[in-house]
């Protein structure tokens, strides 16, 4: 176990660690989890020299106080928050060196919905199932299994490089993604919108909807028009409601449409199997976006097609790079 570094003094609504999730056990009913804005905590590792699937702390809505118990370097990414180092606003998308003593409070979000907090050396936790992060509805990883809370002692391990080369640091303004950006979400049809009446699937790409209050790392729900089902035959284990289907595998990112009356989409943290009809799935690229979705928020899907959604993608992953930090 790496050395104290942070003691939680508020905990903030809904405050984990995570890094980029634990691949390879989705057909065992264990998600992936990890951090809902991949971009943002890779590109915060980066800043601090991290490995960029390193473990950070993930901050949703209003975030936490946290005491600084040994001197080291931090970065914040994600969206807009009223952050500060004792009394001093912290610069998002930088690393900056704190000292032992500090507080770095992270207030309410402002634009966006969660921040990511990484310090050099990662945060230490044990690997479950060869990842830090934290799946609190299975008790698994993290800080044992659950969100931060007042008095919990957090550990770094050691930073790659000396605290003077990894401060002073921030992402090129270029690459930086636009939150407005987060009210289209992009999707690739299918696999059941054959379920689904031709006029509904043209409302779905064209109507705008509303994030939910039940929008969470497990899903997100939108309110939105209603959708009209195909007269068709169906499996006799399928179940009464136009909705449903026998159940089959979710790929995160599903979109379910529950009795035809508001779309979910799965996020990391989302169910394995269902027995509802998915009309689209949820590009992995836009996980980030959605992450970014406030309570409230209107928004619109787009369609995209797979080779299209691949490209996007790619051109996101490309930007995770030394390339794109500079010296302040």
């Amino acid at each position: 176990m790496g050395q104290e570094i942070f003691e939680i003094l508020q905990p903030g609504i809904f405050t984990t660690v995570q890094d980029l999730g634990r691949k390879g056990f989705l057909a065992n009913g264990i998600p992936p989890s990890g951090a809902m804005d991949r971009f943002a905590l890779q590109m915060g590792n980066l800043l601090v020299k991290n490995p960029v699937g390193e473990a950070g702390i993930e901050v949703t809505a209003l975030g936490p106080t946290i005491k600084v118990l040994e001197s080291t370097v931090i970065a914040f990414t994600g969206g807009q928050f009223d952050a500060k180092l004792n009394s001093t606003p912290i610069p998002h998308w930088q690393s900056i060196a704190v000292k032992k003593g500090d507080v770095i409070s992270i207030g309410k979000a402002e634009k966006g919905w969660r921040g990511y907090l990484c310090v050099a050396g990662g945060i230490d936790v044990p690997l479950v199932l060869g990842s830090k992060a934290t799946y609190t509805m299975g008790a698994l990883g993290g800080l044992r299994g659950r969100a931060l809370r007042r008095e919990d002692l957090i550990h770094a391990g050691p930073a790659r490089e000396p605290l003077s080369s990894v401060r002073g640091r921030r992402v090129k303004k270029a690459i930086l993604p636009a939150l407005e950006d987060a009210k289209v979400l992009r999707v690739v049809m299918g696999p059941q919108d054959d379920y689904v009446t031709d006029e509904s699937v043209g409302t779905f790409l064209s109507s705008p909807y509303r994030v939910q209050a039940k929008a969470n790392r497990v899903g997100y729900r939108f309110e939105g028009p209603k959708f009209l089902f195909k007269d068709i035959e169906k499996a006799k284990d399928a179940g009464s409601d136009p909705s449903n289907i026998v159940d089959d595998g979710n790929a995160i990112g599903a979109i379910q449409i529950p009795g035809g009356v508001e779309p979910i989409c799965l996020a990391v943290d989302g169910v394995s199997m269902g027995g509802y009809v998915k009309i689209a799935c949820l590009i992995a690229a836009d996980m980030d976006r959605m992450a970014q979705l406030r309570i409230g928020d209107p928004m619109k899907f787009q369609k995209v097609a797979v080779d299209e959604a691949r490209g996007i993608l790619k051109e996101k992953e490309d930007k995770v790079s030394e390339e794109n930090i500079e010296g302040i």
